[in-house]
């Protein structure tokens, strides 16, 4: 089956290549940095030092390695590849003077092996649900340590592995360790591979434990709207314009992609709000204001009393819940949370936030919330409670890696 796979990976390269013409003319691949992705590069590394390489597709993975990248840049070669340009750009604006970044090459193994042999990593970090059995297998081949951290595996993502799972499977047994993001993911992921998960927690929330952030009573927004997918704003928008109008309430909407702004601004304008963007001069005396740069969640979680949050009212699997915990914040979520299914298991056990099984009953729980100041307060403590727990095992993480690397 592998064997099946590196063919057809080899005779797709001219559709590949296709592809990515077609992806430089749109703007979605880099156009000075695009034959990476055919495993070449005109970084020149100095080998000084070792190097951990960390594989991680988006700005939300790698997000989750800061705690590793804290921990080992300063001795290490810390070599960073993702597969969006959104993810490049993060890197280099917070993380330019510790890590270097490369995007990975298209899963062809003459294209992986040109960029493994170039790098010459001495660990490999792989990083939540990118499976390249062309790439893995060209690690296994030349014997580098590997672990898979913080692995997932959807349940869409479990039914379409079912059909191919001998390959699922050989290309897992690359990685010496593997820790799964979830029971529920570790559970799928054995189903698929008999192989040795272990769970130590989800690395998404590893930071939090360390940097503990406490309740500001000070809020400038009465609801934000946190994350949100195409066609998510317009249908909280239908449920609950006419309490915030009425009510007077200030919002701010933080969409998942940024470059969507434009269209939620016309959705504004179409439903009669004033906006401003923080990226220009924004004006508190808006009615939203919206976020369209990344980095600023935190600021305004801080600033917001009630945080509903996206990627759960379609099926997207839903948002990680405790940034917002974090800051005190009532969390509100639809019923598409299979990402952070255990996480909001614990919290409905702990009432730190609601899970709403038909965004119907929204209208009904802000009114409930702005009219009842108890019940909004305590809704915020019990999430501020809950977010203050121990949700990464670091000390388990570090002790294997330091057993590789020294």
């Amino acid at each position: 089956m592998l064997n099946l796979y590196k063919l057809f990976s080899y005779i797709l390269i001219p559709i590949i290549l296709i592809n990515l013409y077609i992806r430089l003319i749109s703007n979605k691949e880099d156009k000075k940095r695009y034959k990476e992705r055919l495993g070449n590069t005109d970084y020149n590394l100095k080998l000084s030092k070792k190097t951990i390489w960390i594989h991680a597709a988006s700005v939300g993975e790698f997000k989750s390695c800061h705690i590793i990248i804290e921990k080992y840049y300063t001795d290490f070669n810390i070599l960073v590849t993702t597969t969006t340009k959104s993810s490049a750009e993060y890197v280099s604006r917070y993380y330019y003077n510790k890590v270097i970044h490369q995007y990975i090459p298209f899963d062809v193994p003459l294209w992986c092996s040109k960029f493994v042999c170039h790098w010459k990593p001495s660990l490999v970090l792989w990083i939540e649900s990118d499976i390249w059995p062309n790439m893995l297998k060209v690690i296994r081949d030349q014997e580098i340590k590997c672990m898979y951290i913080n692995a997932r595996i959807s349940p869409k993502s479990f039914n379409k592995w079912k059909s191919l799972k001998k390959i699922y499977s050989i290309s897992l047994s690359t990685f010496d360790k593997i820790y799964a993001q979830s029971t529920n993911d570790l559970n799928r992921i054995k189903i698929l591979s008999n192989l040795d998960v272990k769970y130590i927690g989800n690395l998404k929330l590893s930071k939090y434990f360390e940097n503990k952030t406490y309740q500001n009573n000070n809020k400038n927004f009465s609801i934000m709207l946190a994350s949100t997918h195409d066609k998510e704003e317009a249908e909280i928008l239908k449920k609950i314009k006419h309490i915030i109008k009425k009510n007077q309430l200030k919002m701010c909407i933080a969409p998942r992609h940024p470059e969507r702004t434009t269209s939620i601004s016309k959705l504004l304008t179409e439903n009669n709000f004033s906006y401003s963007f923080d990226s220009k001069e924004k004006n508190l005396k808006h009615d939203v204001i919206i976020v369209d740069s990344f980095g600023k969640l935190d600021s305004y979680f801080n600033s917001s009393e009630i945080v509903i949050l996206g990627g759960s009212f379609v099926n997207k699997g839903g948002h990680n819940p405790i940034e917002p915990a974090k800051h005190g914040c009532a969390i509100i979520s639809g019923m598409h949370i299979h990402n952070w299914q255990n996480i909001y298991d614990e919290m409905l056990k702990n009432k730190a936030c609601v899970i709403l099984d038909n965004i119907d009953n929204l209208a009904e729980l802000i009114v409930e919330f702005i009219s009842n100041k108890a019940l909004l307060q305590d809704s915020k403590n019990k999430a501020l409670d809950f977010s203050n727990k121990k949700f990464f095992d670091n000390e388990t993480l570090f002790e294997e890696i330091n057993l590789v690397l020294n």
